[in-house]
This record gives structure tokens, C-alpha cells and sequence, in this order.
């Protein structure tokens, strides 16, 4: 991949990817889950491969995005926070898209980003991942 991907969709060829921006201290970090099994990282200036999941672990990690909730989410809104940042979540999951941001990260937590981002570390060290989320 080049680039960086939108905010509002998960690329081509992926069923989830996560988007955390930080203007305060221009950071930006993406993590993209290939339906061939890749997870890519891009730091804001190039991209990895953090891993590479079987096709038991797509399986598993598509499932953990039904079960997590995610799919019908709602945003969190930075009302009265401040030094916040935002993370996204984007999906191309049965045939349907969508995305769901966390606008007052870290002030306020997403309850179903934080389950979610256990079972997706999970998976990733279980396929030999070297280093974490954010």
C-alpha cells in the first residue's frame, strides 16, 4: 500500500482498519486487516506488515468485529474534553461498510474498541506480532 487510507472506509481487499490521529501531536497511526490474512501498520510514514493471520485467524478476527458490536456502534463525542484525539474504525464486513469514531480518545473510552482491540492483540501475537496497538 501507498499512502495513507481514508478515514471513512477500509481500503480495497481489507474488512477492517483502524485510524488513530492525534493533531496535538501530529501522529497518525493506521492498522489494516487484508482479507489474505496481512495486518499492516502505517506510522504516518510507512507501511509494515505487522503480521500475517492464517485463514482460521480472518475467520476468528471477522467474527470478533460481529461479536465486538462494532458494526452498530455509535461515535463518541469530545463534548467538555479537551487534548483529545480521535480513533476510527472502518469495516467492509457481509457486504456492508461502514465506520464509527471515537472523537474524546483517551479522555473517554469506547467500550467496544477496547474489547475488540484485546481480540485483535490476541490474534496478532498468536500470529507473531512484535509490538502492539497504540
Amino acid at each position: 500500500m501507498t499512502g495513507a487510507p481514508p478515514v471513512e472506509q477500509a481500503p480495497e481487499g481489507s474488512y477492517l482498519a483502524s485510524h488513530f490521529h492525534d493533531p496535538h501531536r501530529r501522529r497518525d497511526v493506521w492498522r489494516v486487516y487484508h482479507e489474505d490474512g496481512r495486518v499492516e501498520a502505517f506510522d504516518g510514514e510507512e507501511w509494515w506488515t505487522v503480521c500475517t493471520f492464517t485463514p482460521e485467524q480472518v475467520a476468528s478476527a471477522k467474527e470478533a468485529v460481529r461479536r465486538s458490536g462494532l458494526l452498530a456502534a455509535s461515535d463518541v463525542y469530545a463534548d467538555g474534553a479537551y487534548d483529545v484525539a480521535r480513533v476510527s474504525y472502518a469495516w467492509r464486513l457481509d457486504s456492508k461498510t461502514g465506520s464509527v469514531t471515537n472523537w474524546a480518545y483517551p479522555a473517554r473510552k469506547h467500550p467496544i474498541f477496547e474489547a475488540l482491540d484485546e481480540r485483535l492483540d490476541a490474534l496478532e501475537a498468536e500470529a507473531g506480532a512484535g509490538w502492539s496497538r497504540l
